[in-house]
């Protein structure tokens, strides 16, 4: 389950890597487009940061102790949230049930290590 867990990291740490450092490319890749320069802050601090910082809590939950669960628990939820608010108000997409999949084994891996002490 570490293990697991740790390349969801290092996919998170990626991820945002990418909407940081190569946010056009990411933009392509998933049909977003930004008409001004606070767009694309947004979207490398919204997205690129949320990403990151999943990351970094992941690493730090697994190298550190539990005291980081609830702040990945925390952060996925509220993608989750997000992710069902999408869901509801503009129809269903594979990617978005895609993702909110992706989030719940994050949120059970992380339960599962916790239990398994």
């Amino acid at each position: 389950m570490k293990v697991g867990l740790g390349l969801m990291g290092l996919l998170l740490l990626t991820m945002g890597g990418r909407w940081i450092f190569s946010l056009e490319k990411m933009m392509a890749d998933t049909g977003i487009s930004t008409t001004a320069n606070i767009g694309r802050s947004n979207l490398r601090g919204d997205i690129g940061g949320l990403l990151i910082t999943s990351g970094i809590a992941i690493f730090l939950f697994l190298f550190h102790g539990e005291v980081w669960a609830l702040t990945i628990i925390g952060l996925m939820a509220a993608v989750i949230l997000g992710r069902v608010v999408s869901l509801i108000a503009d129809g269903k997409s594979k990617e978005g049930v895609i993702g909110i999949v992706f989030e719940l084994i994050t949120i059970g891996l992380v339960i599962g290590i916790l239990r398994l002490g």
